[in-house]
C-alpha cells in the first residue's frame, strides 16, 4: 500500500463544485462569504438541519456576517478575474447564494459536489461526515470529531500540508476501500494561531522542548449566540471547556511527522503510517502547557507564548524576529489563492499587535501577527501572537486545505 501523494502540481482549475454542511451556522456563513468570491470554487449545494431543508437560504439563515447576504454570488471566476463561467455551467450564473434551496446533510443530496466543507457542530458532525466519506466525497471539516483519528490528518495549511500523505492509508483501511472519499480536519482556532510561529521557529532553529501559552480568546470563538453578555461584558472568564487539552495535544500532532508504526501493519504486512506526535527523528518530546481565557473582544485570539529550544545557546530575539518574518509556507509558492501574501507579520512596536487594529491585517485574516519578541528569563524566548479565529482559525484553513488538495491532484 502506498502512503504517498503524487508530488506533481496540476494547473489551477476553471471550476470545482463544492458544498457546505452546517450552512446556517456561524462557520457555515463564513464559508459562504469566502466561497462566494473564490476564483475556482462554485457553491453547488448548501446543507443544514431538517427545519431549514427545502427553504431558500435567505429564509433559513439568521445572517450574522458584515457582508450583505444579498450581494453574495456563487464563486467560480476561472483562472483569471476576467474568465467567467457560463450560465450553462452554473445552471444559473446570475443566481445568488441567498436563493439556493437548502438541502439535508446527506451524501445523496451532494452527489454533484466534487468536495464538501463541513461547518457542522460537533454534536452532529461525526455520523454525517463519516457518511460523506463512505460515499466517496472528499470532506474538509472544521469540527473536532475526527482530529484524534490516527488516520485523519489535522492540518494547519501554513504548517503541515505534508500530512496529506496519510490519506491513501485512510482510504485503503475503509471498508470497502475508497477511491475518492476522505476526511481532512483543521485545528482548533486557538491552536492554529500560535502553532504557525512555532513551526517557523522549528524550521529555523530546530526542535522546541517546552511551550507555555496563555490565550485571550474572542467571544466569536464560542459561536452564536456565544457567551451571555452578563458573563463577558467588563469581565474575563478564565475557563473554556476542553480548550487547554486541545491545544496541548493538537500541537504535537501538527508539529510532528509521519513515521512507520512499530506494531500495526496493513493486509500485506507492511507497517502502517502513524503520526509521531513530535517524538521521532531524535527530537525531544515537546511539552505544552496551556491556560485559556475568554475576553470581551469580538474577533481575534491573542496568545502569550514562552518557549525553550533544544538548541544551546538559543537564538536571540533578533534572530527570532528575522526567522518569523521570512517564513514562507509551501502553500504560498504553490499558488493557493486564499493563502496570505505574508504568513507572519512581525511588529516592532511595543504595543502591537492588537485585535482592533491588526486582526485582518494579513490578507484578510489568513496569516498571523507576532509582536513583543523578547528574551524570557525562565525559558528562552517569549512573544505575543494574534490570529483571526474565524478566518485562519476556521473556514479559511479548510478552504486553503482544499485548494492544496486540488493543486496536488488529491481531489480530482
Amino acid at each position: 500500500m502506498s502512503s504517498k501523494i503524487t508530488p506533481n502540481t496540476v494547473s489551477p482549475p476553471k471550476k470545482v463544485r463544492v458544498g457546505v454542511l452546517g450552512a446556517t451556522g456561524t462557520v457555515g456563513q463564513r464559508f459562504i462569504t469566502l466561497l462566494s468570491e473564490h476564483p475556482w470554487f462554485i457553491i453547488e449545494a448548501l446543507g443544514a438541519s431538517e427545519r431549514s431543508k427545502g427553504r431558500k437560504y435567505r429564509e433559513a439563515v439568521k445572517w450574522k456576517q458584515t457582508i450583505p447576504l444579498g450581494g453574495l454570488g456563487l464563486g467560480g471566476v476561472g483562472t483569471s478575474e476576467t474568465e467567467k463561467i457560463s450560465s450553462s455551467d452554473l445552471r444559473s450564473d446570475e443566481g445568488r447564494a441567498a436563493d439556493l434551496i437548502v438541502k439535508g446533510c446527506t451524501p445523496e443530496e451532494f452527489k454533484t459536489c466534487q468536495l464538501v466543507f463541513s461547518g457542522l457542530d460537533a454534536d452532529v458532525a461525526g455520523d454525517i461526515e463519516y457518511a460523506f466519506r463512505a460515499a466517496n466525497i472528499p470532506l474538509f471539516s472544521n469540527a473536532k470529531n475526527y482530529r484524534r483519528d490516527p488516520h485523519v490528518p489535522l492540518i494547519v495549511p501554513l504548517v503541515n500540508p505534508s500530512h496529506f500523505s496519510i490519506i491513501p492509508q485512510q482510504q485503503s483501511l475503509h471498508s470497502p476501500p475508497l477511491s475518492k472519499g476522505f476526511i481532512v480536519t483543521n485545528a482548533n482556532c486557538s491552536t492554529t494561531g500560535y502553532v504557525i510561529p512555532l513551526a517557523a521557529l522549528e524550521k529555523a532553529f530546530g526542535p522546541i522542548e517546552s511551550v507555555l501559552v496563555t490565550t485571550m480568546q474572542a467571544i466569536s470563538g464560542a459561536g452564536y449566540p456565544g457567551v451571555p453578555s452578563l458573563d463577558i461584558l467588563g469581565n474575563v472568564v478564565p475557563y473554556i471547556g476542553g480548550e487547554e487539552e486541545k491545544i496541548e495535544w493538537e500541537t504535537l500532532k501538527i508539529l510532528g511527522g509521519i513515521t512507520d508504526s512499530e506494531n500495526e501493519t496493513d493486509k500485506n504486512g507492511a507497517p502502517l503510517k502513524t503520526f509521531d506526535m513530535h517524538q521521532a527523528g531524535g527530537r525531544p518530546a515537546l511539552r505544552v502547557s496551556a491556560s485559556c481565557n475568554r475576553v470581551p473582544v469580538v474577533d481575534g485570539h491573542m496568545e502569550c507564548v514562552s518557549l525553550r529550544f533544544h538548541r544551546r545557546p538559543p537564538p536571540s530575539p533578533q534572530q527570532v524576529r528575522e526567522a518569523l518574518s521570512v517564513f514562507t509556507p509551501e502553500i504560498q509558492s504553490l499558488g493557493c489563492p486564499s493563502s496570505p501574501r505574508k504568513a507572519i507579520e512581525v511588529f516592532e512596536e511595543p504595543d502591537r499587535p492588537q485585535p482592533r487594529l491588526d486582526v485582518k491585517g494579513t490578507h484578510n485574516g489568513a496569516g498571523v501577527s507576532v509582536g513583543r519578541v523578547r528574551q524570557c528569563q525562565v525559558l528562552d524566548i517569549k512573544f505575543v501572537v494574534l490570529s483571526d479565529n474565524v478566518s485562519i482559525g476556521a473556514a479559511t484553513s479548510s478552504i486553503i486545505n482544499a485548494e492544496y488538495a486540488v493543486l496536488k491532484g488529491i481531489v480530482s
